[in-house]
């Protein structure tokens, strides 16, 4: 053994290479659990039961609403949860494809925007930028021809704000037209999370003005959104 130092610089060099094979790592055990997780999504979607069985938690229910079929459901650990159901029924390998002419959306994003409140001040009429809408990160693009009310339900366990509209929404699965109603879930308990939803459907008369159509039974019809709505447990019990 000889007398001479070691560089205090070797060490630095042996921390710093330390450094750069941890990172190395996490990205490596990041893309491995992140191939895993997205194959997983790709299995459960292929499942027909998975599916709606991951569908119903993420909506808080025992049975889906009749006529509609679990078409997506998502959950992203840590950033949201998204549930999509069809009229459309399921093919020859049990999956759903695109919708007929009747859809709902629910969306559950962890760590909101700051811009919660411009998105209540558009569900309150206090302003009409749309824009709110597609930086609300939902993903989906509504376009809004004709309001046809609004207004607020309590509901159990939460208060629903809601918009009414004739329009048309634009998504990955496709698009619809007709009548949209936008919705703004308040959960009881106060929680970090933003809860959104659509329910869309066709309108019973497209060329009438909106004061002589009957809306009854429609995504506008306020007693078939307490109704439909009804099926859903979104919030935490009080």
């Amino acid at each position: 053994m000889n007398g001479k130092k070691t560089s205090p610089w070797v060490y630095v060099g042996i921390g710093c290479l330390g450094a750069v094979v941890l990172a190395v790592a996490a990205v490596a055990g990041l893309g491995f659990f992140g191939y895993r997780w997205a194959k997983q999504i790709e299995s459960d979607m292929k499942d027909p039961r998975t599916r709606e069985a991951k569908t119903m938690a993420i909506l808080g229910c025992k049975r889906l609403p009749e006529g509609y079929h679990p078409m997506v459901s998502l959950s992203v650990p840590l950033m949201m949860d998204m549930a999509m159901l069809s009229d459309a029924e399921p093919d020859t390998e049990g999956r759903v494809r695109g919708f007929n002419r009747r859809g709902f959306l629910y969306f559950q994003l962890l760590n909101p925007r700051s811009d919660h409140k411009d998105l209540r001040d558009y569900f309150e009429g206090k302003t009409n930028d749309d824009s709110i809408l597609r930086r609300s990160g939902i993903g989906v693009h509504v376009q809004s021809k004709e309001l046809i009310r609004r207004g607020v339900l309590p509901m159990q366990g939460y208060t629903l704000m809601y918009l009414a509209q004739r329009g048309g929404l634009h998504m990955n699965e496709g698009r619809a037209d007709g009548i949209n109603t936008l919705m703004l879930i308040d959960c009881a308990v106060p929680e970090s999370r933003r809860r959104m939803a659509i329910w869309f459907g066709p309108d019973p008369d497209p060329e009438a003005p909106v004061a002589s159509v009957d809306f009854t039974g429609s995504p506008a019809d306020e007693e078939a959104l307490r109704a439909f709505m009804g099926h859903f447990t979104f919030c935490q019990k009080p």
